[in-house]
C-alpha cells in the first residue's frame, strides 16, 4: 500500500452544467431545462467501498415539460467515458440520494461520478454533472494511465470559493478532541442565513479524503442522434424501436408486449408510433428483474425489437492526469484501506442491499375470478378438453377454421374484445401454440372474466396458464421475443453506518456520519450527534448545499480523535 505514489489536483462535488469555457470552446449552448447538482461524501475512496451521494434537480419551465423528471441516472465512469458502475434513483421533491458500489477489481486512478436525467440525454453529455473522484486499490499494483491530451491542471476552472457563501452558518462541536468511540455533538446555527435552502447535506469524513470544489466539463460532445427522450415524470421508462427484420423499415401501429418475469409478475402492452417507436412506463420496482418483450404476430412481417440503452453511450473525453497523492493524502488512503480490509472480515453491511427484498406474490391483475388446478382432476388428453369440459369462465371456440379463446361473463362489452392469453405472464397471441401445451406441464390456470385495461390496450378478460417449473410449459415463445435483465431503481438510501457496530466488532467506518437531506428546524438550527470510530486522526464536518437561486455553498470545521 505504501508503495502507491500519489498527488492529484482533483475537484469535488459540484458542476452546474453548461457554465464553463474549456480550451477556448464554449460548452454546449443547446442547454437542457433540467440540471443536476450532486454532492458526494468524499472524493478519495478505496476499491470495494460505496460512494454516498445526494443530488438536487433544478428544473426550468418550458412548454414541452410541465413536470420535472422523477428518475436520476448516476454512474462511475473512467476519463474516456467508460461506464464502470451505475444505477437509477427515484427523485422526490427534486431530491435524490443513494450509493454506488465501487468494484473490487478496479485499478488505482481517478474516475468521475456522472449524473443526469433521461430528458437531459436530448442535449448531450456536456449538460450532465461530473464530479472527479480518486480510487485506490491496495490489492493491485497497476495505476491508471493518462488518457487523452487534457489534464486537470490545464482545464479546471475554480468557482468562487463556496465557503464564503456558507460563511453565515455556524457549526460547533461540544469538544475539539475526542477519544475513539466517543460521542460527538454538533450544533448548526443558520439564524443569520436566509431560509431558502433547496437542499443541505452533512458529511463527517477523514481529513484529506476530500478535495476543493472545482467545475469540470468534458470536451464538446454531441447529443444522441435520431432518438427523442421524454422526461420520466411518472418513473422509469423503457423505450425502443420495432422494425421489420426483412426490410429494415419501422413497424408503426404494432402492439409490443412486455412481461416482468419472476419477481414483479407484471405485464403491459403499447402500440408503436408512426416511427415504430415504443414507450413503456415501468413500475417503481427495485433491483434487477428479467423482462421479456415480444411483438404481436402480424403474419406479414418479421418483427425485430431494438431496445434503447438505459445509460448514455455518447463518447466523452474528460481531463486526465498522473495519479499521485500528497503524504497526508497517502496516510488517509492507507488508514481507509486498512479499515476496508478489516471490515470485510466481519461482514458488516452498513447499507441494505435492495436485491434481498421479498418478491411480490400476486400477479398484476390481482385476485383471479377462477383458479383451476390441473392435478385436482382426472387427466384429459388435451388442454382444449380442460377448457371445454371443466373450466367455467373460459372456453375454446372455432372461427374461420381456426380456434380462439373466449372468456365468459356478464359484463357489458366483454365479448367485444379478445382476451389476453398469457403463459407464465408472457403474452402468446397464437392459440394453436397454447393448445398444444401438454397438460402435464401445467400447474394451474387463472381466469379474470372482467374487461381489463392495461396501458392503452383493452382486453376481454385474462387467461394466465402457469407452468409447474416456470419454464413456459415448453412452449415455443414468439421469435420476435427478447429476454433482458433490466435494472430497476436502486434500493433504500438509508445509511445505518451512522450508528457504530456492536462493541465486540471493530469500528472501521471511514465516513462517520452522512445525512444526504439535512432538515433544519423552524429556527434554522439543528443538533446532531454521532460516534467516532477506532481510527485516530483529524476529521472534517462538512455542510454543503444549494439555495433556491442555484447558488452553491459549503462550510466545514474539524476535530481530532485520539486513542
Amino acid at each position: 500500500m505504501k508503495r502507491i505514489a500519489l498527488q492529484i489536483y482533483c475537484m469535488l462535488f459540484l458542476s452546474l452544467v453548461g457554465f464553463s469555457v474549456l480550451n477556448g470552446q464554449q460548452s454546449n449552448t443547446n442547454q437542457t431545462s433540467e440540471k443536476v447538482v450532486l454532492f458526494s461524501d468524499r472524493t478519495l475512496y478505496i476499491a470495494g467501498e460505496r460512494i454516498l451521494f445526494s443530488a438536487f434537480l433544478q428544473s426550468g419551465s418550458r412548454p414541452d415539460q410541465d413536470e420535472p423528471s422523477r428518475v436520476l441516472y448516476c454512474e462511475i465512469i473512467s476519463p474516456d467515458g467508460n461506464k464502470i458502475a451505475g444505477n437509477k434513483y427515484l427523485i422526490n421533491n427534486s431530491l435524490a440520494s443513494g450509493y454506488l458500489a465501487i468494484p473490487d477489481d478496479i485499478i488505482t486512478g481517478f474516475y468521475y461520478l456522472r449524473a443526469y436525467t433521461k430528458f437531459m440525454r436530448n442535449y448531450g453529455p456536456n449538460n450532465y454533472h461530473y464530479t472527479c473522484i480518486r480510487i485506490v486499490n491496495a490489492n493491485r499494483s497497476e495505476v491508471q494511465s493518462v488518457m487523452g491530451n487534457n489534464t486537470l491542471s490545464e482545464i479546471l476552472s475554480v468557482e468562487d470559493n463556496p465557503e464564503k457563501k456558507g460563511g453565515s452558518f455556524i457549526i460547533s462541536t461540544d469538544k475539539s478532541e475526542y477519544s475513539t468511540r466517543d460521542t460527538v455533538r454538533i450544533s448548526i446555527d443558520g439564524t443569520a442565513t436566509i431560509p431558502s435552502w433547496k437542499g443541505l447535506n452533512l458529511a463527517v469524513v477523514p481529513e484529506f479524503s476530500i478535495t476543493p470544489d472545482k467545475l469540470i466539463f468534458p470536451e464538446n460532445s454531441q447529443s444522441e442522434k435520431g432518438v427523442l427522450y421524454y422526461p420520466e415524470t411518472r418513473g422509469l421508462s423503457l423505450t425502443g424501436k420495432l422494425t421489420d427484420n426483412r426490410t429494415g423499415n419501422p413497424m408503426p401501429g404494432t402492439r409490443v408486449n412486455l412481461s416482468v418475469i419472476g419477481r414483479g409478475k407484471d405485464f403491459m402492452a403499447v402500440q408503436t408510433d408512426t416511427a415504430g417507436r415504443f414507450f413503456f412506463s415501468l413500475p417503481d420496482y427495485t433491483g434487477s428483474r428479467d423482462l421479456f418483450l415480444c411483438a404481436e404476430n402480424t403474419g406479414t412481417s418479421d418483427p425485430k425489437i431494438l431496445i434503447d440503452n438505459d445509460y448514455c453511450t455518447v463518447p466523452v473525453h474528460l481531463p486526465s492526469n498522473i495519479f499521485t497523492l500528497t503524504p497526508q493524502e497517502r496516510e488517509a488512503a492507507y488508514n481507509m484501506a486498512v479499515n476496508k480490509q478489516l471490515g470485510s472480515y466481519f461482514k458488516i453491511d452498513s447499507i441494505p442491499d435492495s436485491q434481498n427484498q421479498q418478491p411480490e406474490d400476486q400477479a398484476f391483475y390481482g385476485k383471479p375470478n377462477e383458479i383451476f388446478y390441473i392435478d385436482k382432476f382426472v387427466q384429459l388428453p388435451t388442454l382444449e378438453d380442460y377448457f371445454n369440459e371443466l373450466i367455467n369462465l373460459a372456453k375454446v371456440r372455432k372461427r374461420q377454421g381456426g380456434k380462439y379463446f373466449k372468456v365468459l361473463g356478464t359484463q357489458t362489452g366483454l365479448t367485444d374484445f379478445d382476451p389476453l392469453i398469457l403463459v407464465d405472464l408472457v403474452a402468446v397471441d397464437n392459440p394453436a401454440l397454447v393448445l398444444a401445451i401438454p397438460p402435464l406441464n401445467i400447474s394451474r390456470i387463472e381466469v379474470v372474466n372482467m374487461l381489463y385495461v392495461k396501458g392503452d390496450q383493452t382486453y376481454g378478460g385474462i387467461i394466465n396458464i402457469i407452468s409447474k417449473r416456470g419454464d413456459f410449459a415448453g412452449i415455443d415463445l414468439p421469435s420476435s421475443g427478447v429476454f433482458i435483465n433490466y435494472g430497476f431503481l436502486a434500493g433504500s438510501s438509508h445509511y445505518p453506518g451512522n450508528n457504530p457496530p456492536p462493541q465486540h466488532f471493530p469500528d472501521t467506518r471511514n465516513t462517520l456520519f452522512w445525512e444526504p437531506h439535512l432538515v433544519l428546524n423552524k429556527g434554522n438550527t439543528a443538533k446532531l450527534s454521532f460516534t467516532t470510530a477506532d481510527t485516530p486522526g483529524r476529521y472534517l464536518i462538512i455542510l454543503i448545499g444549494i439555495n433556491l437561486s442555484g447558488e452553491l455553498f459549503s462550510k466545514s470545521v474539524s476535530f481530532r480523535v485520539i486513542k
